[in-house]
């Protein structure tokens, strides 16, 4: 009997041959299908949860070149970070924001502002085109005049420069998805590897994997299988009995976030007094303070931030922005995810590079995707997919940087920004709310309409969905029909922002729910 659709895929897990399978539904595993499935690869996806349910969710949000990298003299890094950040913001304009960051330089400061002021003329040197802001260094009445809430007492003065807020990191990996699915490959989510088939002389040949959803086990016959499973890259090496390259090629690293009251207008970059950095993000109606970065052994199943870990990062914010809600009575809720760094023997967990591996072992027929950084998610997949080509002999150029990531898979540059995120005629003809608009160009990009649209259509489609959100009953129906949903946590916390607002969805989840079963 042939195998059915689920609620939420538009296609069955079924028997198959590909000529590429990847594991992991992160950014970096949803980029290389997408690169691939752009070549015209015939590719499948597995991920055992949801799509973005796992690191990519739980990062800080920015798309940026790394100034700190530059005391790592992380040069190339940089600048491939800087050029891929100006690239985002053509290819998802709906999904960065300009960001304004205040280096603030203290008496007791590790970094004079004459260091500070080479670091953001290199920084901006680096920067392809400069068609931004430029940097400045400012005086500390200057700086105050800025942000009032960071501490006076001591400070000297400030860098002031800009990198790129990415408002949903799980919307930029679902129209990644979207567009490899649009493009013919084959996306499956809650879906997990059992075993890694292999031929008689040990080279990876395809997959079983269990439908979570019905507990079928298919086989995904594959060509060159791609791993990239983030923090479980090396469980997967050793299910498939691969150790070209040793037993290890990832180091694991933990960090936390907080959630506090919205403390600043700018972002604002900390250095510790242990010498790591931490940032005070505004991002929606919060302040986002992040990150901590220490090795982690634990159950990557159960990653959670403990009471010292919020303390540590509460109190080194205290140094910079004294506002008496940097306490963890005000913390509305905390995050956590595991960095799959590549294995560096003997460096400091927060000095390991943050630049990408593309690791081959069985003559090329398993690649390991290690060290990934958000911001190069899109020239990480290039590299693969120029690797992968080359094993199959199947030449074909990379068209991700053409193509935008906005719903339409439309040229960059074709149509202006500026000209489809206007919603004025919207807010006149449709009769939703300009703050629902606003959210739905912000979650859809140009697809927006269609939501719009629906909205229309089916009953109640502009009845709001929660009380503190301004999400409409539309968008459950565009969740199931277009975009994979199998259940309410998938919408709540990653087609949708309302599961990380201040409320968390505790308004309305049932409500929803009731929708979801129907």
């Amino acid at each position: 009997m042939a195998a059915e659709p689920l609620p939420g895929r538009p296609w069955p897990l079924a028997d198959g041959d590909y000529d590429v399978v990847v594991i992991g539904g992160g950014l970096a595993g949803l980029a290389a299908a997408r690169d691939l499935a752009l070549r015209g690869l015939s590719v499948a996806l597995v991920e055992k949860g949801d799509f973005a349910s796992a690191t990519t969710a739980r990062s800080s949000k920015l798309i940026h070149g790394g100034l700190r990298y530059l005391e790592l003299f992380d040069f190339g890094l940089v600048r491939e970070s800087l050029a891929e950040r100006e690239r985002l913001g053509h290819l998802a304009p709906h999904l960065v924001r300009p960001l304004p960051f205040l280096v603030p330089i203290y008496r007791e400061s590790s970094r004079g502002l004459i260091k500070v002021r080479i670091g953001l003329a290199l920084y901006d040197w680096l920067t392809p085109g400069r068609n931004r802001e430029r940097y400045r260094v400012l005086r500390a009445v200057d700086a105050l005049s800025l942000e009032p809430s960071i501490r006076p007492d001591d400070l000297r003065g400030a860098g002031y420069y800009f990198d790129d807020l990415l408002l949903y990191p799980e919307r930029l990996c679902l129209e990644n998805v979207l567009s490899a699915c649009r493009h013919g490959a084959r996306a499956f989510n809650y879906a997990q590897v059992e075993d890694v088939r292999r031929d008689a002389g040990g080279t990876p040949t395809g997959l079983r994997v269990r439908d979570l959803l019905s507990g079928a086990v298919t086989t995904l016959g594959a060509k060159v299988i791609v791993n990239a499973a983030g923090p479980w890259v090396d469980e997967l090496r050793a299910l498939a009995r691969v150790r070209d390259r040793g037993e290890h090629v990832l180091r694991r690293t933990k960090g936390i976030h907080c959630l506090l009251p919205r403390l600043t207008e700018r972002a604002i970059y900390h250095s510790t007094r242990d010498d790591r950095m931490i940032f005070v993000i505004p991002w929606r109606e919060f302040s986002l303070v992040g990150t901590t970065d220490t090795d982690f052994e634990g159950d990557l199943d159960r990653v959670h931030a403990t009471r010292t870990e919020v303390e540590y990062l509460l109190s080194e914010v205290r140094q910079s922005v004294p506002d008496p809600r940097v306490v963890a009575d005000e913390v509305y809720y905390t995050y956590a995810g595991v960095r799959p760094l590549s294995f560096e023997e003997g460096r400091r967990a927060s000095d390991v590079s943050r630049a990408h591996k593309v690791v081959e072992e069985a003559g090329g027929r398993f690649l390991s995707i290690t060290g990934t950084k958000l911001t190069c998610f899109r020239s990480l997949a290039e590299e693969l997919g120029d690797r992968v080509s080359r094993v199959l002999g199947r030449p074909g150029p990379a068209r991700t940087a053409q193509l935008t990531l906005d719903g339409a898979d439309a040229e960059v540059g074709r149509v202006e920004a500026h000209t489809w995120l206007d919603v004025s005629d919207d807010v006149a003809a449709g009769g939703l709310p300009p703050e629902t608009l606003e959210t739905l160009v912000s979650l859809y990009g140009r697809n927006y309409r269609r939501v719009v649209e629906l909205a229309g259509k089916v009953p109640g489609g502009a009845e709001r969905l929660c009380p503190s959100n301004p999400d409409v009953v539309a968008q459950v129906h565009h969740g199931v029909h277009e975009e994979l949903t199998v259940s309410l946590q998938d919408f709540l916390l990653r087609r949708t922002g309302i599961g990380t607002s201040r409320c968390q969805g505790r308004d309305c989840a049932e409500a929803i729910a009731r929708r979801l079963a129907l």
